[in-house]
């Protein structure tokens, strides 16, 4: 991993470890001196843990690729058994404060809200098509004949998804079973296609067991 040294960049609140240049500026130490203490004390940390401590880059002012460490908590900690009291005490105020600090909560960016707000508008679609589906179905139940549906309406009555291809397709077999026995269709408004037909419910029942 390579880090530009001008950049501040947190990493302990995005994975939880703290780079050897990091703990250089909090301690007021020179960054030769932590990393001779991380490679001093890195061979009793292997012998108890069966790791290295995680070695990385960084690029300097000048443009030199460089050494550092990136180090979990327990691992700064260990390190900072090498250091003074007064630096070993600022190193751990430091980790309670970024602990902290990464549980506040979280500042929404411009992207965070267009999701939350995209994520809305879905979900109020969502809740449209559910008004309209229940429109529906108080439009068949309240005809002038009750035990008349139109073809989306009993779909909707029944948890059933019917398109418009459906719905005309099955709308024409409905308007011939009743025409070949007799049997008299109604019709409703509609504000999209002006009328459409209703069926007696026992055909609706036939067609869509077909």
């Amino acid at each position: 991993m390579r880090i530009n040294q001008n950049k501040q960049i947190s990493l302990v609140q995005e994975t939880d470890r703290m780079t050897s240049l990091q703990i250089a500026e909090v301690t007021g130490k020179m960054h030769k001196d932590v990393l001779e203490a991380v490679r001093k004390m890195e061979l009793a940390w292997k012998k108890v843990t069966g790791r290295k401590f995680p070695l990385s880059e960084y690029t300097d002012s000048t443009g030199r690729k460089l050494p550092m460490y990136e180090l979990a908590k327990e691992e700064c900690l260990y390190i900072a058994t090498k250091f003074n009291d007064e630096a070993r005490a600022k190193l751990v105020i430091r980790w309670e404060q970024l602990e902290a600090e990464r549980q506040q909560p979280k500042t929404l960016s411009t992207l965070d809200i267009l999701e939350l707000t995209i994520k809305g508008m879905r979900e109020n679609q969502q809740e449209l098509q559910e008004v309209k589906r229940e429109v529906l179905e108080l439009k068949a139940k309240t005809a002038t004949r009750p035990e008349y549906f139109t073809i989306v309406g009993y779909g909707t009555l029944h948890h059933i998804h019917v398109d418009l291809k459906q719905a005309a397709s099955l709308g024409r077999k409905a308007t011939e079973i009743c025409k070949a026995r007799g049997i008299e269709t109604d019709r409703i408004p509609d504000p999209r296609f002006g009328e459409v037909k209703m069926y007696p419910m026992e055909i609706l029942h036939e067609v869509f067991n077909y």
